[in-house]
């Protein structure tokens, strides 16, 4: 079942990659444009980059997926970790969707319209992760390690590798990278807490970063934010790309 999941996601994803025409830019509504936001993210999905990355991390769920027990058996034999708990603890989706919120609402009050905007994408890549997520733990019902249910895929890390898609967007691969790293980190702390296989956290960091991108590239302006250096002080200015 786990195998079929893979592959169905990965063909859909593949079959897709050929469309050039890129849907609408949504509006920085996430709340009041919530349902023909959500139409507009889903139809960004297939691309041609989330295509690789649907590829590379297929690839990397199936080649884990034959030591998928001899990882679980490492991790419980280690002892109680609480660097595992700070990481679930990160990857939670009500912190995740409560650092959205907060960001699009700060952006709102104080009227700066690339603030509003991140916060609006992260809220809506947020709500596609979330749905997609849930109809796969539902669909596949994998047993978690610790003898839960519905472990395949990983929500936690899911979440995180989405923020850190939206942030890497925006702000490049100065905080790209280092968002990826905790949000890897996020896997670690779910696979380490006996709270989920292997394959269950690379199929969540492969969601999490084709939701994260597909969902911030479809910018409804011209603005990014970049830090650039005065010779009196360093700041984050808006630039117009």
């Amino acid at each position: 079942m786990l195998s079929s999941a893979c592959a169905l996601a990965l063909g859909l994803t593949l079959s897709s990659a050929s469309q050039t025409t890129a849907p609408a830019p949504p509006v920085d509504r996430p709340f009041h444009q919530l349902l023909p936001n959500l139409v507009t993210d889903f139809r960004s999905l297939p691309s041609r980059d989330t295509a690789l990355i649907a590829a590379i991390g297929t690839a990397a769920t199936f080649a884990l997926k034959s030591v998928d027990d001899r990882i679980e058996n490492t991790s419980e034999d280690e002892d109680h970790s609480q660097y595992a708990e700070l990481g679930s603890w990160l990857g939670n989706g009500w912190v995740q969707a409560t650092a959205a919120i907060t960001t699009y609402a700060v952006g709102v009050s104080i009227k700066h319209r690339p603030t509003r905007h991140i916060g609006s994408d992260l809220i809506r890549a947020q709500l596609v992760n979330g749905l997609v997520t849930r109809v796969l733990k539902v669909s596949v019902d994998r047993e978690r390690p610790d003898g839960g249910g519905h472990s395949f895929p990983s929500g936690h890390t899911s979440g995180m590798f989405t923020t850190a898609g939206v942030l890497g967007a925006h702000f490049g691969w100065r905080v790209g990278l280092p968002a990826y790293a905790i949000s890897g980190f996020v896997g670690w702390a779910r696979v380490r807490g006996d709270q989920h296989w292997a394959t269950d956290v690379a199929a969540g960091a492969t969601i999490g970063a084709i939701i994260g991108h597909s969902v911030a590239r479809l910018h409804d302006s011209s603005w990014m934010v970049v830090p650039a250096v005065s010779q009196t002080s360093q700041a984050l200015l808006v630039v117009r790309r």
